[in-house]
């Protein structure tokens, strides 16, 4: 028996559907969205599943319609995108746009270190092996709040703001955000990210705290305590989505 989801009206969607290409099925999960204009076929940014984000009083067989209609454009998209990377031994992640190695050592008890050798840079993990991904998560997670936490002191104090509290998250629709009530809100996963980017996104969230917009007076705010700040505008949009494959568990 399918699972169904309700639209708020009479008609229901089933949670999946499957599509056809070249002989074998390509299971999609449908999303509905109040606030849907349109139909938007995608890759999850993490696992790399197939999900289409449909609006409300789309039927099934219009949905289908669609759907197959750019199955081409979606396997395209599958066979392009880089596989997961998750933390484990010998996996090879990016911090502060940097390449590193991840070694596990059990002898030692539950840490993370960092070694600078003439051969790289090496994260040596110690503890039990199940433990590795949480262990090299909560380190970077760790090194993310410093970077940020000295950004955006450095810029706050450039503009004249203070923001109420610093909060590190694992978003994949923004990397980073600033509340009604001064709250600076960011994706640990920017200290994978040369530290330009780094730098760039606390500025754009510290210079919120003038303009809560994106008004030609915010980006003046933003330019003025990070003159570089396209760059990493535009490393983001290059490279951003990549950032989100690390840490997940391998495609199977």
């Amino acid at each position: 028996m399918r699972k169904l989801l309700s639209t708020g009206r009479r008609a229901r969607l089933p949670e999946t559907v499957y599509l056809h290409h070249e002989g074998r099925k390509i299971e999609v999960r449908l999303k509905l969205n109040a606030r849907a204009k349109r139909l938007i076929l995608r890759l999850d940014s993490k696992t790399g599943e197939p999900v289409a984000t449909c609006p409300p009083g789309l039927g099934e067989s219009k949905i289908l319609h669609f759907l197959q209609k750019n199955v081409n454009w979606l396997v395209e998209k599958q066979q392009a995108r880089a596989p997961n990377i998750p933390f484990e031994h010998g996996a090879v992640i990016p911090v502060r746009g940097l390449s590193h190695t991840l070694e596990h050592n059990d002898v030692a008890r539950g840490t993370v270190r960092l070694l600078e050798l003439e051969e790289g840079r090496i994260l040596l993990v110690s503890g039990n092996e199940s433990h590795m991904a949480r262990r090299v998560t909560d380190w970077l997670k760790k090194q993310a709040r410093k970077d940020l936490e000295e950004a955006v002191a450095r810029h706050a104090a450039a503009l004249d703001v203070k923001p109420s509290s610093i909060r590190i998250k694992d978003t994949t629709s923004r990397w980073g955000s600033c509340s009604a009530n001064r709250t600076l809100s960011f994706s640990w996963r920017v200290i994978m990210a040369p530290s330009f980017v780094l730098n760039y996104l606390a500025a754009h969230e510290v210079a919120h705290l003038r303009e809560m917009n994106h008004s030609d007076r915010f980006w003046r705010h933003v330019e003025a305590i990070c003159p570089n700040y396209l760059d990493g505008q535009a490393w983001l949009r290059t490279h951003g989505r990549r950032l989100h494959s690390y840490g997940v568990e391998a495609d199977v």
